[in-house]
């Protein structure tokens, strides 16, 4: 092979290289922070009430099932599960819905809050063949303070927010919010505590 053609080979493998780099970014594949768990913490009361009202969908499942392996399809799943389950359902609080403060439930009716919001997607991801052990509800602190709920999908390119104020799905570490804490791979019955240094601020009255 003369010099010249040597030459271009070397600058094709580059260019490919390149370009397949570019497309493992572009699914959140490329140098992503995982979350980070510390502890077991106490679950919360709208999931404890959850799992008493459906003990089938909290029976311990394996976390071997996960993470999920991170490929254009997988990532079109979660874009699009998002988008039309907040697209369907409207936010309404669980004081004005169902007059009690905290209340866990799919929103089959078309109304729910932000728990109701990420249980629906849950529900429907694990439908279309996703492991519930990647499939995690998670708590977390909006800038302002106020608590806030999402559903992270574990993948092996990252760990995945699917939000009802956000209609992309972004990588935990790309959200404004404070990780607070986060279901078990095994069972909704079960949390942990998130080790999440980034800061919350609180809107002066």
């Amino acid at each position: 092979m003369t010099k010249r053609l040597m030459g271009l080979a070397a600058v094709c493998a580059a260019l490919c290289l390149g370009a397949a780099g570019q497309a493992a970014g572009e699914q959140g594949g490329h140098g992503f922070q995982p979350i980070a768990m510390k502890s077991n913490t106490k679950t919360p009361v709208g999931a404890r009430q959850f799992c008493v009202e459906r003990p089938g969908e909290c029976q311990d499942v394996s976390a071997g099932d996960g993470p999920v392996r991170l490929t254009i399809a997988s990532r079109r799943e979660l874009d699009a599960v998002n988008r039309s389950v907040n697209d369907a359902v409207t936010a309404v609080t669980d004081q004005d819905y169902y007059g009690q403060r905290e209340v866990w439930t799919y929103p089959d009716r078309g109304f729910g809050d932000c728990e109701d919001f990420a249980l629906e997607k849950r529900r429907e991801l694990i439908r279309q063949g996703w492991p519930a052990s990647a499939l995690r509800m998670a708590l977390v602190r909006q800038r302002n303070g106020e608590a806030h709920a999402v559903l992270v999908a574990n993948t092996d390119g990252g760990d995945f927010v699917l939000d009802n104020l956000e209609a992309d799905v972004l990588d935990w570490s790309q959200t404004s919010y404070k990780f607070v804490k986060i279901s078990s791979p095994q069972t909704l019955n079960r949390w942990i505590e998130i080790e999440d240094e980034r800061v919350v601020w609180v809107a002066s009255k």
